[in-house]
């Protein structure tokens, strides 16, 4: 681990986690940064990929979405979306095991995706618990993925050429919106299937009975102490509509049918306890027939792709993000 990243992971090895946590607490964590053009430049978004927030109209209210066009500088895409040719499009849900997280934490990955692929990438902002626990947060994803794969016309999308991404708690969403998606084609014929699920490590078993939860309780950035606590505020029991921590449409390990999901890209971090999700939801995929590659950089910590100047790991992971998108 380098000087800048052991920092970072001594700040974080700082920070509280009130149990319940107060409301001024969530608000400061889950803010997004400002000025919002000078975060996207620091954070590495490259200049030629063009970055603008829109809402989209869902059952519960409009939803916000943060939406990256590339070759904004090319003569050839100016002009209207609708006069753009047609790209892939790219759902992401970002991170923050439930509780917390922002579109801004993603901007990087979210603009090389785009840049690199080349594609549209949609970030979706989604409520998040204690005030709204599970299955909230992945209803608010696959509602928007939904009005997003009807609507991508409007954004210069191919929706015959979708797919799915998210780190962390977002991984753990984009593979629940990859077999909700699933079941949808399987209703509809003649809907196109999605072409790709990249999934960064996801938690996939939220009894936390992986091997590496126990190897790794005392991790950077992510312990099992924090683990613990997420999972109280993301599904707290005792009450009459409490959700087991095994429910399928939880952690997607339990699914019990998992064919004819979108062919996966798995990355995990040797050096966080999540590791293990991810190798044993790709064994789970296998066994389902799905093709998937699974990834691990044996010295990353949790969280190291949104880190792209602390962590040397995570440029080459979004070159293999990238290399699996353009093939997908």
């Amino acid at each position: 681990m380098n000087r800048r990243l052991r920092l970072l992971v001594g700040i974080a090895g700082w920070l509280p986690h009130p149990d319940p946590p107060p409301g001024l607490y969530l608000r400061l964590l889950r803010a997004e940064p400002r000025p919002r053009r000078l975060v996207s430049r620091l954070s590495g978004v490259p200049r030629q990929v063009d970055v603008g927030d829109q809402t989209i109209p869902l059952e519960h209210g409009p939803a916000g979405v943060r939406v990256y066009r590339p070759g904004v500088s090319d003569p050839a895409r100016t002009g209207s979306v609708a006069d753009r040719p047609s790209l892939p499009l790219v759902l992401s849900f970002h991170g923050g095991g439930f509780v917390f997280g922002n579109l801004t934490q993603t901007d990087w990955l979210c603009a090389r995706v785009a840049a690199g692929v080349p594609s549209v990438v949609v970030s979706v902002r989604y409520r998040l618990a204690p005030e709204h626990p599970a299955p909230i947060p992945y209803r608010d994803c696959w509602a928007a993925s939904r009005w997003l794969l009807d609507h991508a016309d409007r954004f210069g999308a191919d929706p015959a050429h979708a797919s799915v991404m998210g780190p962390s708690a977002g991984g753990t969403l984009a593979a629940l919106v990859a077999l909700a998606h699933r079941d949808r084609c399987r209703r509809e014929p003649g809907r196109a299937p999605l072409r790709q699920q990249v999934l960064l490590y996801p938690a996939t078993d939220l009894t936390l009975s992986s091997p590496s939860v126990a190897e790794h309780g005392r991790a950077p950035i992510l312990t099992r102490r924090i683990m613990d606590w997420y999972g109280r505020q993301y599904l707290p029991q005792g009450r009459p509509d409490s959700i087991a921590f095994d429910d399928p449409w939880v952690s997607p390990l339990f699914q019990q049918d998992l064919s004819g999901c979108a062919p996966a890209l798995i990355i995990g971090a040797g050096q966080d306890p999540l590791r293990d999700d991810a190798t044993r939801y790709g064994e789970a995929l296998d066994r389902a027939g799905v093709p998937n590659r699974v990834i691990i950089f044996p010295d990353a910590v949790h969280g190291f792709i949104s880190m792209p100047y602390l962590a040397p790991e995570a440029e080459r992971a979004v070159t293999e993000i990238i290399d699996a998108l353009r093939q997908a």
